[in-house]
C-alpha cells in the first residue's frame, strides 16, 4: 500500500526527526480533526520536541477517543516516565488513572515502581517518612511484575523506611509496641539482618529473651560474619542459663574472632559445664594470643581443680598427667616474674642511656620488639603482619625506619621488602619509653605450600626474624 502522511510522519519520529515529524502531523490534525490515529503520533512528537503541555493535550484527545492499547500504550508510558524524571509525580500518577483502559496493570507496573520509587525518594528528601512508606507501599502492589533490580530494590527501600519509622516510635514517642509492629510488618517485605537485631534489641529490653534470640540466631545463620548478633546472642544465652547453647555460638565465634576475651569467657561456660578439658583448651588458646600472668594463673587454678577431681574419681594417670601441666605452667609464671624483675631494673638505667654519645646509637638500635603477629590468611596470597615496638633508647627517638623483608626459605629468596616509617625529623618524634604497633603486608603474592619468614631490619642490619603462621 502506498505510504501516508501519517506513516511518514511516524517513520520521522522513529529515526529522531521529531522536528520535521510535528508540522506534519499538526497539518493533518486540523485537516482531518476525526482520524484519531494523528494524535499518538503527535503527543510523541510533541514531547521529543519539548513540548510537553501541548503534547498532553494531544494524548488526552487520544484516550477521549478510544484507540486501540497497542496505540497508546507506549505513548502513556513514556510521558509516565518523562512526569517521573522531571518530577511531576501527581501528574503521572493522574495518567495512569486515566489510562486504566488502555494500559494494563503488567504492562505499567515497571513504569509505576518507578513513579512511586522516585515519588518516595522525593518524600524522604523532605523528611516525610510515612508518606515515602505509603508510596513504597503502592510501589509494591506491582513488584511482581517488574525485572531486577527493581524487584529487589523496591522492598529493599521499604524495609528502610519502616525501620526508620520504627525508630521514630521507639525513641521518640517511647511507643515499643508499635516499633515491633513496624519492624515485624518490614520482615514481612524483606527479611534483613539489620531489622531483626533491632527487633532483637526492643525484645531483649522488654525482658522477651526468648524473642530475642530466636531473632539473634536468625541474623546468625543468614550473615555468619555479624560477630555483634554473636556476642548478643551468647550474652543473652548465658543470662538464660542455657550454657551448652551459649558453649555452641561462642566456639562458633572464636573460629571467626579470636580474642582473649572470648577465650576466657568460654573457659568459664566450660567450667560451668564442668568440661575441664575444653575450659583448659580456651585458656590455653588464650594465653597463645598473649600469655598475661592472670591468665596463666587462671589456667593453673583450672588445673588444679581438674586434678583434684580425677583423683576423687580414683583415677591417678589422668590426675597425675594434669598436675605435671599445672606445674609446667607453675614454672612459666615463675620465669616471668623474673624477667618482670629484670625489666624493672632496665626501666631503672634507662636514664644511663641518654648520657650515651650519638655514635652509640648508630651502632645499637633503639628500640626492642616487644610483641608481634605474622600471618597469611586462609585464601590469601600476601602474608600480612602486625609488631608492637619499644623506645628503650632512653630518649626521644627523632629520626627511625625500619624494613620488613619477606623472604621464602623454600627457594632462599626474597620476595619483596616493606618500609616502616616511625619517625622522622617532620614528625614528632618517637616518645621516651613509648610504643607503637606496625602494620605492614606483602607486595607481592606468595606461594602458599612454602615456608616463609619476615625479617626485620634496622640500617641494614638484621633485627629478628619471624615464621608466618598460617591460618587454616
Amino acid at each position: 500500500p502506498a505510504e501516508t502522511p501519517v506513516m511518514q510522519a511516524a517513520e520521522l519520529l522513529r529515526s529522531g526527526k521529531a522536528a520535521a515529524a510535528v508540522p506534519i502531523l499538526e497539518k493533518l490534525s486540523r485537516d482531518h480533526p476525526d482520524d484519531g490515529t494523528v494524535y499518538p503520533w503527535l503527543a510523541e512528537g510533541y514531547l521529543s520536541t519539548e513540548r510537553p503541555a501541548e503534547g498532553r493535550t494531544a494524548l488526552d484527545t487520544a484516550l477521549r477517543l478510544n484507540l486501540p492499547a497497542k496505540i497508546l500504550m507506549p505513548v502513556v508510558l513514556k510521558y509516565a516516565n518523562y512526569y517521573t524524571a522531571k518530577g511531576h509525580f501527581e501528574e503521572a500518577e493522574k495518567l495512569f488513572q486515566s489510562a486504566t483502559s488502555v494500559v494494563t496493570a503488567k504492562e505499567a507496573a515497571d513504569s509505576r515502581a518507578r513513579l512511586y520509587m522516585s515519588w518516595a525518594e522525593d518524600d524522604l528528601r523532605k523528611s516525610n517518612l510515612q508518606a515515602a512508606v505509603n508510596h513504597l507501599n503502592i510501589a509494591m502492589s506491582v513488584v511482581d511484575d517488574v525485572d531486577e533490580p527493581m524487584k529487589s530494590m523496591v522492598p529493599h527501600r521499604l524495609s528502610e523506611c519502616l525501620r526508620q519509622l520504627a525508630a521514630v516510635a521507639e525513641v521518640s514517642e517511647k511507643n515499643d509496641r508499635k516499633a515491633i509492629e513496624l519492624l515485624e510488618k518490614a520482615l514481612t517485605v524483606s527479611d534483613e539482618p539489620l531489622t531483626r537485631m533491632n527487633l532483637a534489641l526492643i525484645y531483649a529490653r522488654s525482658g522477651k529473651n526468648d524473642l530475642a534470640i530466636e531473632n539473634y540466631q536468625r541474623v546468625s545463620s543468614a550473615d555468619p560474619n555479624n560477630l555483634e548478633a554473636r556476642h548478643h546472642l551468647i550474652d543473652l544465652l548465658c543470662q538464660k542459663g542455657d550454657y551448652k547453647g551459649a558453649q555452641l555460638a561462642l566456639v562458633d565465634l572464636t573460629e571467626r574472632e579470636r580474642s582473649m576475651e572470648n577465650f576466657q569467657l568460654l573457659a568459664g561456660i566450660n567450667l560451668k559445664l564442668k568440661n575441664y578439658a575444653g575450659a583448659v583448651r580456651a585458656l590455653e588458646d588464650a594465653c597463645d594470643i598473649g600469655p598475661k600472668p592472670e591468665l596463666l594463673k587462671q589456667l593453673e587454678s583450672t588445673l588444679l581443680e581438674w586434678a583434684a577431681l580425677l583423683t576423687k574419681q580414683n583415677k591417678p594417670q589422668e590426675a597425675a598427667s594434669v598436675k605435671g601441666h599445672a606445674d609446667r605452667i607453675a614454672e612459666q609464671l615463675a620465669l616471668i616474674a623474673k624477667t618482670e624483675d629484670k625489666t624493672s631494673k632496665q626501666l631503672e638505667d634507662e636514664d644511663s642511656l641518654s648520657q650515651k654519645p650519638d655514635d652509640y646509637f648508630e651502632k645499637v638500635p633503639p628500640i626492642a620488639l616487644s610483641s608481634s603477629r605474622i600471618w597469611l590468611a586462609k585464601g590469601s596470597l600476601t602474608p600480612e603482619g602486625e609488631i608492637r615496638i619499644k623506645n628503650i633508647s632512653g630518649r626521644p627517638v627523632k629520626d627511625l625506619t625500619l624494613a620488613a623483608v619477606f623472604y621464602d626459605n623454600s627457594t632462599r629468596r626474597a620476595n619483596g621488602s616493606v618500609t616502616l616509617p616511625v619517625a622522622s625529623p617532620n614528625s614528632p618524634p618517637f616518645e621516651t619509653g613509648g610504643s607503637r604497633t606496625l602494620y605492614f603486608s606483602c607486595p607481592n603474592i606468595v606461594k602458599t605450600d612454602h615456608r616463609l619468614a619476615v625479617v626485620i631490619m634496622w640500617k641494614g642490619r638484621f633485627l629478628k626474624e619471624f615464621p608466618v603462621v598460617k591460618q587454616l
